[in-house]
């Protein structure tokens, strides 16, 4: 039998009712009800406003396809994360998400995988270098450590440096504390929830949102007045500037800085996020490790992971597939229904909070085999590809993640690189535990220690 990775035991209706009246402090995983892992449509029957759980993969390709005009980005998301993003497309709406995607696009297609893919390299390799340095007994974060190596990617893809300096290193503080902190799904707000009036952030946030900010603004103030000079760039960065509407119009200062706090926020948290699970639950999963160790030796051999290897470690990718799927960047997407619709049998009413979790429907009785455990092989070519609409660690239509090809290349490269390298032994197995904040995140991170594996010299 598979590993099961730790993760909330579901609770009866009852006991979770129970629990949330008498006011007990607990994540929001911990709230779900088994219903939610065996049912296609579940409703709250408390709170200021409706709340519906969608998991049928019907109802999910309905709200985020046929009819997402009705089923925009919650007023909760947006009021915890405004402060931060403001109109990023992230989080905007309407005719102003459509304007600025529109403009986005050719800049995503602008920084091509191949372009990307040395400042990755180089990015990697300085991890490298800095866990080499590390006593064999020196315990480290490890979330924190993949944090700080996906950080390193964003930076020098928005802005052609590493996170090592001043500034750079002020912003991925920022954003970490941020995203620890946020309130974004606490129980007791979503039900008391009023979509007229917007959730206030805590002051310690919108100082960090403010800080963060600023920070930003420096970093592309210096890049403006070096473009001013004459020196020219190819990144992000540089592509978002050049970006022009249909009117000829760039995007204004302040919106270039949505734009850029968006990128980093979904390029370089959700990734380390869903790779620190993943090298947790390798840690507990000897055959895994083996066979995907196997896998990078039969490939590379002696040599460094190039561009082209990507397409070479199926294994790998299967991997890292099941991490997301265990645990997703996000485990929950938010919308509010600006009017009355129907969900299969299930009249929606105007202002009703919907929730669709990756968490719950890629844990679903309906849709996974023994959901719980960690089992990459689910994802191998003999096996039947999932319905669309029950595998959504990216979300679904036209707002899907744009950076999903980044992100599983971006893990296969750490992922090689690093788990041939080095041994990651789990000190605090007991300790990791699943809770929702803007990603899901270990409640007590994962404490390691790291050691050279012996005969490794690529």
């Amino acid at each position: 039998m598979s590993w099961r990775p730790p993760a909330p035991a579901p609770r009866s209706n009852l006991m979770v009712g129970i629990s949330i009246l008498l006011g007990r402090e607990q994540d929001l995983l911990e709230t779900l009800p088994r219903d939610c892992y065996r049912k296609p449509l579940v409703t709250v029957p408390i709170g200021r406003r409706p709340v519906v759980i969608v998991n049928d993969p019907d109802l999910i390709r309905h709200i985020f396809i046929e009819a997402r005009e009705n089923y925009p980005k919650s007023d909760l998301m947006i009021s915890a994360l405004s402060p931060l993003l403001g109109d990023g497309v992230l989080i905007s709406n309407g005719d102003t998400w459509a304007h600025d995607r529109k403009m986005l696009d050719p800049a995503f297609v602008h920084m091509r995988l191949e372009q990307m893919f040395p400042l990755m390299r180089a990015a990697v390799d300085d991890a490298i270098a800095r866990l080499s340095g590390l006593a064999p007994d020196q315990v480290i974060d490890l979330e924190a450590e993949l944090s700080h190596i996906t950080a390193d990617i964003m930076f020098r893809t928005l802005f052609s440096e590493p996170i090592d300096g001043r500034d750079a290193a002020g912003v991925f503080g920022a954003f970490m504390r941020f995203q620890r902190n946020a309130p974004q799904f606490d129980l007791q707000v979503i039900l008391k929830s009023d979509p007229s009036t917007p959730e206030p952030l805590p002051p310690a946030l919108q100082e960090d949102a403010a800080l963060l900010r600023g920070l930003m603004a420096r970093l592309l103030d210096a890049r403006l007045a070096r473009l001013s000079a004459g020196e020219q760039f190819v990144d992000f960065a540089q592509a978002a500037i050049d970006a022009r509407d249909d009117a000829g119009q760039p995007f204004s200062r302040e919106r270039l800085i949505d734009q850029l706090a968006v990128f980093f926020l979904a390029g370089h948290e959700t990734t380390a996020s869903s790779l620190a699970w993943t090298m947790f639950m390798l840690s507990q999963s000897p055959d895994v490790m083996a066979r995907l160790r196997a896998e990078v030796t039969q490939v590379l051999g002696s040599e460094a992971f190039q561009f082209a290897d990507f397409k070479r470690l199926p294994y790998t990718r299967m991997v890292f597939r099941e991490g997301l799927r265990l645990y997703p960047p996000a485990a929950f997407l938010t919308r509010r229904a600006v009017k009355a619709d129907r969900l299969g049998s299930y009249w929606v009413k105007m202002d009703s909070f919907i929730v669709v979790s990756p968490w719950l429907v890629h844990r679903h009785e309906r849709y996974w085999n023994q959901p719980g455990e960690f089992n990459p092989s689910r994802f191998s070519e003999d096996q039947p590809a999932p319905k669309m609409g029950t595998y959504i660690p990216f979300g679904l239509g036209p707002r899907v993640c744009t950076g999903a090809t980044i992100a599983q290349l971006e893990a296969s490269l750490i992922l090689s690189e690093l788990l041939r390298r080095f041994e990651f032994r789990m000190v605090n197995v007991a300790e990791v535990f699943p809770i929702t904040r803007v990603t899901i995140r270990p409640r007590s991170g994962i404490a390691c220690t790291v050691s050279t594996i012996n005969g490794i010299t690529v």
